[in-house]
């Protein structure tokens, strides 16, 4: 392929924007075509974790626009082009910040070649020029701190989301696909995930997100502010967007997969799996009982069941006529 700078020339135009995602794993695509003149060109741009993991351009725009469909199942949003700069940009940013922190804790990451993407900065400037985006001065943290800016934006005009939620760690994907308002709470939305997934709305709960930390009681985190005084749709604007929740130990990343309409009340689409039982606090905890669940009747196991809340369990269990009874009785 051509040297980047050689590609385009004179303004860009932008179109066929889409965000692609899998539901249970914690990877996006985003795609679009870039025009200048009588020449295109197809722009990739992975998210993992909610940072830019990788950045391809294809001669054929066509390329781009189908990174995930070869052999996988997946969801695709149309995403207008402030829609798509606007999440390329938040992506950029946590990459650049994750960088700098590596730089500052490895300084000699680079010179040591152990850098798997040496020429992303470069590739990411030249993407900044060609979507007119402004330079950025990355700060030296974490991808899991509070990412700028913390001033929260005005409520956007309420609309239907569909957003698909898994649980990160266990391998076997327990994840739900929810139609929920814009202007619900995320103390509301705590209420929503807690039926869906069949737990005590009572337990501890966290929401990270782009504009920092919301929980029921903001005094538990430094930093954070109540989940009840900001609403989904202003931490989460659009298809692509992410937030992660956490509910007694147990991290869950939500995406918004596209707008919907409006709808009267939450309901569930589709998903898989049981959440873990309530006595399971950790992976770990999760694992050991499901090997117990392998020979219930071993003398060593039934003492797991009964302490990991094992008994009447079964990790495969999914009805979305049940969920969606549950989310009923919220309204």
């Amino acid at each position: 392929m051509e040297r980047w700078p050689k590609l385009l020339h004179g303004p860009i135009e932008l179109s066929d924007c889409v965000a692609q995602g899998q539901v249970d794993q914690d990877l996006v695509v985003l795609a679009a075509t870039l025009t200048a003149g009588k020449r295109s060109v197809g722009v990739e741009v992975v998210l993992n974790d909610r940072e830019v993991d990788v950045i391809e351009l294809h001669p054929d725009p066509a390329d781009a626009l189908a990174v995930l469909r070869r052999g996988f199942e997946v969801t695709e949003a149309p995403l207008t082009p402030e829609e798509f700069r606007s999440q390329v940009e938040a992506a950029l940013i946590a990459r650049a910040d994750r960088d700098a922190w590596l730089r500052e804790k490895v300084p000699k990451l680079r010179e040591l070649g152990t850098d798997p993407r040496p020429d992303l900065p470069e590739r990411a400037a030249q993407l900044r020029r060609w979507l007119g985006l402004p330079a950025y001065e990355p700060v030296p943290r974490l991808p899991s701190a509070d990412q700028l800016p913390l001033v929260l934006p005005s409520p956007v005009p309420v609309t239907g989301l569909r957003v698909a939620v898994a649980l990160s760690e266990p391998d076997d994907a327990i994840w739900r696909r929810l139609e929920v308002r814009s202007d619900v709470t995320l103390a509301g939305l705590h209420r929503i995930l807690a039926a869906a997934f069949d737990r005590d709305e009572r337990q501890y709960h966290r929401f990270e997100t782009a504009y920092g930390g919301f929980s029921a009681d903001a005094q538990s985190c430094e930093g954070d502010r109540l989940d009840d005084e900001v609403t989904l749709g202003q931490v989460v604007a659009s298809p692509g967007h992410r937030l992660v929740y956490e509910a007694e130990g147990w991290a869950h990343w939500i995406r918004v997969e596209r707008l919907v309409t409006l709808p009267g009340a939450p309901s569930c689409l589709d998903g898989e799996r049981a959440a873990p039982p309530a006595e399971c606090e950790d992976q770990s905890s999760y694992e050991m009982l499901l090997y117990a669940l392998r020979d219930p009747d071993g003398e060593e196991n039934e003492a797991l069941l009964e302490e990991l809340g094992g008994h009447g369990f079964d990790p495969e269990w999914f009805d979305k006529e049940v969920v969606d009874e549950r989310l009923a009785r919220l309204s």
